[in-house]
């Protein structure tokens, strides 16, 4: 019995021995795990340090009591590395780390750049998790190193790490690396995808870009993440947008080849314009061909309203119809939070521009334009006064022929000495007076025309203009200014008819001051140079900028805002400005220049109208006092027919009165 007993426990000290040997060799296993998991996660901080040097959130999606003991060995030995690191990086003008050890969704702040380690034991349980992942993350642009660990030997079906990227892909979440272990194996697999490739128009590919062995990163210098190409390999993208000269104008446009409800996509040879060009000139850099899909339902822009639905360029972009849309909008909650933007590429002011319009002079404030209210009174005065003095018809037409013509005839000179005397007074008085006034008109033909006041918004209100724009341009400008607008005095267009409304205001010469760009009032300006067109106030109304509107965090978006800042450096903007838009349109060419304008027959055309009434009346005058001279002198030869009668019969009596008595 004794020796049965000491068999027995030599068997269950064996047995201890044996577990506490067999739990020896499972720790230092799960040892070498964690180091092989630390080195490799540690080499990946430290080799993007400078785009993730703000905030490590790391947590676990487990809750296996593996998992968590897993878990902690993990961070117990990954943060003082990271953290040993961040003290290196400081010395040399680095930043620290900061750590969150909160599930992400649970998080109160966090940063667009921070790295989020998601440690898990299949794909399935970071599935059920991307929901909370994805409401909680607004940009979706952060780093996300998702970390699989899986408890059995077996390899990941790669038909789910295809379904995961496709479902990472359509939440617009892209920088991620998702590092697979294996239980039998000293390597861990980093996969990636790439929306876009050689074939490939965003498939949401996977591929292994590198891989972790003994903790060492072997994939060299490539990086893992915002490595998206700028290279879209031909692929065809849709942009929203609508010809609006001199911003986008399509050439060689082709025919509608595919009608719908919602749009209209239109085939052409090449885009024209400042975003033409630029969407032109980003294409040929980044490889892609360009569908044109323009609103249909009767929206340029477009708007997102606050129940999430939108219309025109924007509704196309919300509905997935287009990848991007190019424009100037003005910010508001729901287009910023809804939407990614470019570097803007170009920025203009809203002004009020109305129809060309001299000031209004009546016929005869341009005949008397010349002199002075007072001069022409004491004209007048003289006129009536030596009417009145010299009663004979004669002397009072030739007071008036002497004003206006120079023309004294010969016969009509007055007889009497004080009236001539007058006469020579006058005729010395008009010629100084003519010479002073043909000086005058002719100074006041060569200044520049008179233009309308229309420097400020003030002075339009004053002169009695309507104003014409579109309703949401009205609520930005009115809603919080000092000036209130009545209903007569307001006309809200759409933005669609706003070419219709100024040719129309053209043809009507209607007093509206119109809502619109500088640069598109040049280019309507520049359709008939021969005519005058529009000006535009001096008075800003508002400043927009003109970008490229991606869907909330479109991976594609960093590439062409990327693109965007080297073409502004190299001066394409300015260059595109200084090629298509002639500034001599945005003033008419009848605005003070500062130069005396030679004198045309046009100009004088007035002058030359009352010279002819001048001498038409002249002539009339000169007329009725030959037809009155005519008729006195045909009444004295009447009266004297036979001028020698009398002497003949005088003689006759005289000679019979003498032959009678003899």
């Amino acid at each position: 019995m004794a020796v049965y007993r000491h068999h027995q426990q030599m068997f269950v000290l064996w047995l201890l021995i044996v577990k506490s040997l067999g739990g020896a060799v499972d720790d230092a296993h799960q040892q070498h795990v964690v180091e092989r998991w630390v080195s490799c996660i540690g080499a990946i901080v430290q080799r993007h340090a400078d785009i993730v040097r703000h905030e490590l959130n790391a947590y676990t999606l487990s809750d296996s009591m593996a998992g968590s003991w897993f878990r902690d060995d993990l961070f117990d030995r990954l943060l003082p590395l990271v953290t040993g690191a961040a003290h290196r990086d400081n010395s040399n003008g680095g930043s620290f780390f900061t750590f969150n050890l909160a599930r992400y969704e649970r998080t109160v702040d966090y940063n667009q750049n921070n790295l989020v380690l998601v440690l898990m034991d299949d794909l399935q349980q970071f599935a059920a998790h991307l929901p909370a992942l994805v409401a909680k993350n607004v940009e979706q642009r952060g780093y996300f190193l998702l970390l699989v660990v899986p408890t059995l030997g077996s390899v990941t079906e790669q038909a789910q790490i295809a379904d995961l990227f496709r479902r990472l892909w359509d939440v617009r979440i892209h920088n991620v690396v998702l590092a697979i272990g294996y239980r039998d194996k000293d390597l861990i697999d980093l996969h990636v995808y790439d929306p876009y490739g050689p074939g490939c128009c965003e498939c949401s590919r996977p591929k292994v870009l590198a891989q972790c062995r003994d903790g060492q990163l072997l994939n060299g210098t490539a990086p893992l993440y915002d490595r998206f190409e700028r290279n879209l390999y031909g692929c065809q993208l849709r942009v929203a947008c609508f010809e609006r000269a001199p911003f986008m104008r399509f050439v060689n446009g082709g025919s509608p080849n595919n009608t719908t409800a919602s749009s209209t996509q239109l085939s052409h040879q090449r885009l024209a314009g400042i975003e033409g060009n630029l969407v032109e000139l980003l294409a040929r850099h980044l490889n892609f061909r360009v569908t044109v899909v323009q609103p249909t339902d009767g929206k340029l822009w477009g708007r997102i309203y606050h129940n999430g639905s939108a219309n025109g360029a924007l509704g196309l972009l919300l509905g997935d119809a287009v990848h991007m849309t190019v424009g100037g909008y003005f910010p508001y909650p729901m287009l910023l939070a809804t939407t990614t933007q470019s570097r803007n590429y170009y920025m203009t002011d809203l002004v009020l521009a109305v129809p060309e319009a001299l000031e209004t002079v009546s016929p005869l404030e341009q005949l008397l334009k010349p002199f002075q209210l007072t001069i022409w009174l004491v004209v007048a005065l003289e006129l009536v006064l030596g009417f009145a003095a010299l009663r004979p018809y004669a002397v009072s037409l030739n007071f008036w022929r002497a004003f206006i013509g120079e023309s004294l005839p010969g016969p009509a000179t007055p007889r009497r000495t004080q009236t001539r005397f007058v006469l020579v007074l006058w005729i010395i008085h008009c010629t100084l007076l003519r010479e002073c006034y043909k000086g005058s008109l002719v100074g006041y033909l060569t200044e520049a025309t008179p233009l309308n006041d229309i420097h400020s918004l003030a002075v339009l209100l004053q002169a009695g203009y309507r104003f014409a724009m579109t309703e949401t341009i009205y609520h930005k400008v009115f809603d919080e200014s000092q000036y209130q607008l009545g209903e007569d005095r307001v006309r809200l267009f759409k933005p669609a008819d706003g070419a219709a409304l100024l040719e129309q205001t053209i043809r009507t010469g209607e007093r509206v001051a119109l809502a619109y760009t500088r640069e598109e009032i040049i280019k309507f300006n520049e359709r008939n140079r021969s005519d005058l067109n529009y000006r535009t106030s001096d008075e800003k109304l508002l400043t927009f900028h003109f970008a490229m509107y991606f869907k909330r965090s479109s991976p594609i978006a960093g590439a062409f805002d990327w693109y965007i800042r080297r073409v502004q450096a190299t001066g394409f903007i300015s260059r595109w400005h200084h090629e298509n838009l002639d500034l001599r349109f945005e003033r008419p060419t009848l605005a003070h220049n500062g130069q005396a304008e030679v004198l045309q027959v046009h100009h004088l055309l007035g002058s030359y109208l009352l010279l002819l009434a001048g001498l038409t009346i002249a002539t009339l005058i000169f007329t009725l006092e030959l037809l009155c001279a005519q008729r006195k002198r045909t009444q004295s030869v009447a009266r004297n027919r036979y001028p020698y009668v009398h002497e003949l019969t005088y003689r006759r009596i005289v000679l019979h009165g003498t032959t009678q008595p003899q």
